[in-house]
């Protein structure tokens, strides 16, 4: 059985492009399985993207592409996962959290990774299932998953 045509991509550490493919896998296996190797050292992010229509990954410009996409960095345990999109604004960088059901403020939490370290709203620390659930949904439609919301980054 042939397996349909590559339609995304991934990137980690912001270095290392390829196509989201494999040859036994389906593509929700091979994201978790690429989120599960991330340490917060040696691979400290991974980015999922869709390749520009019509255009085979080793045609795609990326220094200009990609436009939008999800990304996880941090340890498979603790991660932060953002999204952007272009919107008629232009492009908008979210964070995505769990939702919360009361309007309680929500703690600060550092995520370390790379020998950097991200602030987000503790929420928005995703360990692996959590993670893996964002990208798989965004593989399908572009979406986030129900329980899960945005929230825009000012950058």
């Amino acid at each position: 059985m042939a397996r349909p045509p590559v339609t995304h991509a991934l990137t980690m550490n912001g270095r290392i492009h390829g196509e989201l493919k494999d040859a036994l896998d389906p593509d929700d296996v091979l994201l978790r399985r690429r989120l599960a190797l991330l340490d917060g050292i040696r691979r400290y992010s991974l980015s999922l993207w869709e390749l520009p229509p019509e255009t085979p990954f080793e045609r795609v410009d990326l220094g200009r592409w990609p436009t939008e996409y999800v990304q996880a960095a941090g340890s498979r345990d603790r991660l932060t996962v953002e999204l952007r999109r272009t919107e008629n604004s232009g492009p908008c960088q979210y964070v995505v959290g769990r939702t919360m059901s009361g309007p309680e403020p929500q703690p600060t939490v550092s995520l370390p990774w790379d020998g950097v370290t991200t602030t987000v709203l503790a929420n928005e620390v995703l360990d692996l299932d959590e993670a893996a659930a964002v990208f798989i949904r965004y593989l399908s439609d572009n979406g986030i998953p129900e329980g899960f919301a945005l929230r825009r980054l000012d950058l």
